[in-house]
């Protein structure tokens, strides 16, 4: 039996991998495995606090679910976005203590023919995007925690995959948020604060020499002439707060 599965997560993932776009790839992981509906949500393209900002949402939700979602305002008290934003783990729907406005979501959500059931599987990535992959029952499944059991694996390993498509979607092969060290983020942070080299380096405890290292190699990492352009561009990719 793990054989099988994992023959099917290899044949997933090269499906994945070769679709067209994130919207045909989870359409792909829906039908791989026999789901209900699959739903890939970027909630922050930039590394930020948690809320909110860009969503890109991919997912094989009919048409009319998702003007009612929309028309609704639904993603305000929806429980799996407002914990699957929060989380690190992935979580079983039956894990939620959904609000009453919540709870009338859900009841709509089945009396639109969608499964009772449902797991998420929240992602984040080097430079701190969250992203969440959820996956749906089908209406009338009886087995459905023998199904999460088995493929769950599958899943998580699969999640990272799209959410990589998603970024290469967006940004193409130029991602605009490179990775920096905790040390270039800090100096960073500090010098938005108007701390100067001296000052910094009094704050973090390391030699001036080594806070302009920092800095210098932060302002390549983000492409920028001088440091003023390179901390106003990482406020701006919110990578760091006033």
């Amino acid at each position: 039996m793990t054989d099988r599965f994992s023959l099917l997560q290899e044949t997933i993932f090269r499906e994945i991998q070769n679709a067209e776009n994130v919207e045909k790839a989870v359409f792909t992981l829906r039908d791989g495995y026999s789901l209900g509906h699959v739903t890939y949500h970027l909630a922050q393209t930039i590394k930020g606090d948690l809320h909110i900002d860009s969503p890109f949402v991919r997912t094989t939700y009919p048409p009319e679910w998702i003007a009612i979602y929309l028309t609704r305002s639904y993603v305000t008290v929806d429980p799996v976005i407002k914990e699957g934003m929060r989380r690190s783990l992935p979580f079983d729907w039956s894990e939620l203590e959904p609000t009453e406005e919540a709870m009338k979501m859900m009841v709509e959500f089945h009396a639109q023919g969608m499964g009772e059931f449902g797991y998420s599987i929240p992602i984040t990535d080097k430079v701190g995007r969250r992203a969440l992959l959820s996956v749906n029952s089908k209406p009338g499944e009886r087995n459905w925690t023998k199904v999460v059991q088995s493929f769950r694996p599958d899943w998580m390993d699969l999640a990272h995959v799209l959410h990589k498509k998603a970024i290469i979607e967006l940004f193409g092969d130029e991602d605009p948020v490179p990775i920096l060290s905790p040390r270039e983020l800090e100096t960073l942070h500090w010098s938005a604060q108007g701390k100067d080299y001296k000052e910094i380096s009094a704050i973090i405890g390391i030699s001036e020499h080594t806070v302009r290292t920092y800095m210098r190699s932060a302002r390549y990492k983000l492409n920028c002439a001088n440091m003023s352009q390179a901390v106003a561009k990482a406020l701006k990719l919110n990578l760091i707060d006033l």
